[in-house]
């Protein structure tokens, strides 16, 4: 209740006060004559100002009389600053060749017209977008204690720049406002960025010395207050420039402080925050301290403080944006392309110009002339753009580096997206190019369900990263989705990256680490990136329904159609290359390398025979398994199938299966009449591989024959002597001996199979298959990215 009441006191009286100061700003317009008392006490016009009311209409050398109706010595503003303010009417005598002649001037009431603008409405305008600002600070952080001082800086600036224009007509109330705000802005902001950085753990200034600066601003105001209390005295001459002394070294030192604190700073979160703290100071006071403050200090003025003053608006405004969002502008990014644009236009700006100048230099120019110089600049205004284009690929990738960033990541997210099997997969894609590129800390992916009638219905999310806030703000959210749309959230960022019938996927990127917005360069990247996710999403929802479907027609068949076991195969196919090439690039790689120091170390190391025994075992082991790895790579990936053709791979492929086991193999081939499809090459090299294998592993075999001819069909056919099998019990020796899957490769092609066997008696297969099939042909996919010719043992 206290605290209410004192809030409340405190905004009556700057509401009194402003008032005041408005009013005697509107009631009286600024004289602008200086005096001084001669021997004989008559009051001389020794300085008239070019700016006010009093020039033209009373010269230097005129004597006062009255003023008001008043002796001059009785009037306030000549006993107490030798000036001639706040009156209605003056008296004076002025000594002409003809003799001295007496005038009577009546000063009219209220500010001039031609004024109201720069002496009323900026001001008054200042003061009430202050005082708002003020007022919601107050209302949203009135707990936290850098809102006092926040609340503070902007009042004393506005009453600062209202009672500015009260001071220049010398009422005391509005000098004595104006020299106690304007000497405590710099002191209160010091004290808010006191309190704001107490959240990062740093301090701006010491407390010691805003306890100086205290104390020199009551010495200051006891000086200044003492022209006012004792009247004029060469003593108080210096009073001003005291004033503006203070207020120009406390803000140069404030620069000071910024520039050191963004140098400290510059590789962590905290470099942002000074960059822009930096750069609104520097907006907001430099125009003041440099056009005005620093000349006036030397008796120049080269831009009236007036105008300067509107600059200093853009200081709250800054930190009323930083203190209210907790974000930031990306001020590099806006730098960036400041600098960009004050290059590329100064040659068009200097030319226009130049033309300008020529042509209005002349005082006799006709219609034609005019059409001339429109012609002109079009045209240069037309080339200017065709160069803009050029420096744009050229020149604009200097002053923003992130575009590099942004194009590679681009390019790095399309490559690796191309392998992507799995929503999850996508996902983590996704998290782990952004997290590279953005400063952020974490982000999530969400679903949100959207009802018949529009209305988001509800949101599935990782609680742990997701806070209930960010869910209810996008349940309640009205915007109608579509991709790559950016959704308003309290924290971070929402961007929609896919979809399926009601379901929405979005992704929530928390706030940057450096506290500064999402630029609009970052923001089209993370556009592209969801159209990008939108794409592989839907084929992901594709395949998972061409799965369904699939499955749906299997168990109608009760059995896969010859299309789907083709396909079947060419994506295990597919696996099987994709599996031999990782092994060969990676593991195989590997052992080689390990094997060759290994070898490198026996012959540069003298070392035991014990150990150099252990030595020997263990490359000899290293050998073993490099073998092994690349017989596995060719079972997977039989090297340049396609180029030896089958005849001699099956070749190959005998002589490689006598090392291993005990049985001969009879290859009987009769010449091909035609060329064998890719896929009917690998389905024969895969059908006899099995078939040896089965050979080896289960039949006992010590004899193999196997014939291959081709006439109207591709007619395949082998006999062994094992131990055969007994054909009733068909069905389970069939999935233990791996048989199904020739069946099945043979259904794929729309070929027949035949066996025979008794147990004792061995066992033969007779295998026939189409030259062309029904269903054509299915190419298999050559992925881009995997080579097997490597893999040539």
């Amino acid at each position: 209740m206290l605290n209410k009441l004192r809030v409340t006191v405190f905004g009556l009286l700057i509401i009194v006060l402003t008032s005041y100061l408005s009013y005697s700003i509107l009631n009286y317009q600024v004289i602008g004559v200086t005096v001084s008392e001669d021997e004989m006490g008559q009051y001389i016009v020794t300085e008239v100002s070019e700016e006010d009311w009093g020039y033209g209409r009373i010269l230097v050398g005129d004597v006062i009389t009255k003023i008001d109706s008043q002796p001059t010595s009785s009037n306030f503003t000549v006993r107490k600053y030798s000036h001639i303010e706040a009156a209605s009417a003056i008296q004076l005598i002025r000594v002409e060749q003809d003799g001295a002649k007496q005038f009577s001037l009546s000063v009219e009431e209220g500010i001039p017209t031609d004024k109201v603008i720069f002496h009323f409405v900026l001001p008054i305008s200042a003061m009430i977008l202050l005082s708002g600002f003020s007022v919601l600070v107050y209302l949203k952080k009135k707990d936290d204690q850098a809102a006092d001082y926040l609340i503070l800086f902007f009042l004393s600036i506005g009453l600062a720049y209202l009672s500015a224009f009260s001071s220049g007509r010398l009422n005391p109330v509005g000098q004595l406002s104006l020299s106690v705000t304007f000497m405590l802005v710099p002191v209160f902001f010091m004290q808010f960025m006191n309190q704001y950085l107490k959240r990062y753990g740093e301090w701006f200034v010491s407390r010691g010395l805003l306890k100086v600066l205290y104390t020199s601003i009551a010495i200051i105001l006891f000086y200044l207050q003492g022209k006012v209390l004792t009247g004029y005295h060469p003593i108080y001459q210096y009073a001003s420039l005291l004033m503006m002394l203070f207020f120009v070294i406390t803000n140069v030192y404030i620069v000071y402080k910024l520039i050191r604190k963004y140098i400290n700073h510059r590789n962590d979160n905290l470099r942002s925050l000074f960059k822009f703290s930096l750069i609104g100071q520097a907006v907001g006071f430099l125009p003041f301290l440099l056009l005005y403050a620093i000349p006036s200090l030397m008796g120049v003025v080269l831009v009236p403080a007036e105008l300067t003053a509107i600059f200093l608006l853009a200081i709250p405004i800054v930190y009323m944006y930083m203190f209210m969002t907790k974000q930031l502008f990306d001020v590099d990014f806006l730098l960036n392309r400041f600098f960009y644009y004050v290059l590329i236009a100064f040659i068009p700006t200097l030319i226009i110009t130049g033309l300008a100048v020529l042509i209005m230099s002349h005082d006799n120019y006709s219609w034609v002339k005019w059409v001339q110089m429109f012609l002109t600049v079009y045209m240069m205004i037309t080339l200017f753009l065709f160069g803009k284009e050029f420096a744009d690929i050229r020149l604009r990738p200097r002053f923003n580096k992130d575009l590099y960033n942004f194009q590679g990541s681009l390019d790095r997210f399309s490559k690796r997206i191309s392998r992507v099997m799995k929503r999850a997969d996508l996902e983590k894609v996704l998290e782990q190019e952004i997290l590279s590129i953005l400063p952020v800390k974490q982000i999530a992916f969400l679903e949100l369900n959207i009802d018949k009638e529009g209305h988001h219905s509800s949101v599935n999310a990782n609680l742990e990263k997701v806070n209930l806030e960010l869910i209810e703000a996008l349940q309640t959210s009205t915007q109608r989705l579509s991709i790559g749309m950016t959704l308003s959230v309290p924290q971070g960022l929402c961007i929609v990256i896919g979809y399926k019938s009601s379901t929405y996927h979005v992704l929530w990127i928390d706030d940057k680490e450096n506290q500064t917005k999402f630029n609009v360069d970052e923001l089209g990247w993370l556009n592209t990136l969801a159209n990008y996710s939108a794409i592989v999403y839907e084929n992901l929802y594709l395949i998972e329904g061409l799965l369904s479907d699939l499955e749906l027609e299997i168990q109608k068949q009760k059995g896969a159609s010859p299309w789907v076991l083709r396909l079947i195969f060419n994506l295990s196919e597919n696996e099987r290359r994709r599996l031999a090439s990782d092994l060969h690039d990676s593991a195989l790689q590997d052992q080689l390398i390990w094997y060759r120091r290994l070898e490198e170390a026996m012959k540069s190391s003298i070392m035991p025979s014990d150990l150099y025994s252990e030595m020997d075992t263990i490359r000899e082991g290293l050998l073993d398994v490099i073998h092994q790895i690349r017989e596995t790579c060719n079972e997977l990936r039989p090297p340049l199938l396609k180029e030896m053709g089958i005849i001699e791979a099956l070749e190959r492929l005998f002589e490689e299966a006598q090392m291993r086991s005990n049985f001969a193999i009879d290859f009987k081939v009769k010449p091909f009449l035609e060329e064998l499809s890719d896929e009917q090459i690998l389905a024969v090299y895969r059908m006899v591989q099995e078939l040896l294998r089965n050979a080896s592993k289960h039949a006992g075999a010590s004899s193999v024959l196997i014939e291959l001819e081709q006439n109207d069909v591709i007619r395949l056919y082998y006999k062994d002597n094992g131990i055969g099998m007994d054909l009733r019990e068909f069905d389970n020796s069939f999935q233990h001996m791996g048989l199904a899957g020739i069946q099945e490769r043979v259904r794929s092609l729309e070929g027949d199979i035949y066996f025979r066997s008794e147990v004792g008696a061995g066992f033969e297969v007779l295998i026939t298959l189409p030259m062309e099939t029904e269903l054509g042909h299915i190419q298999m996919s050559e992925g881009g990215d995997v080579d097997d010719t490597n893999l040539v043992s």
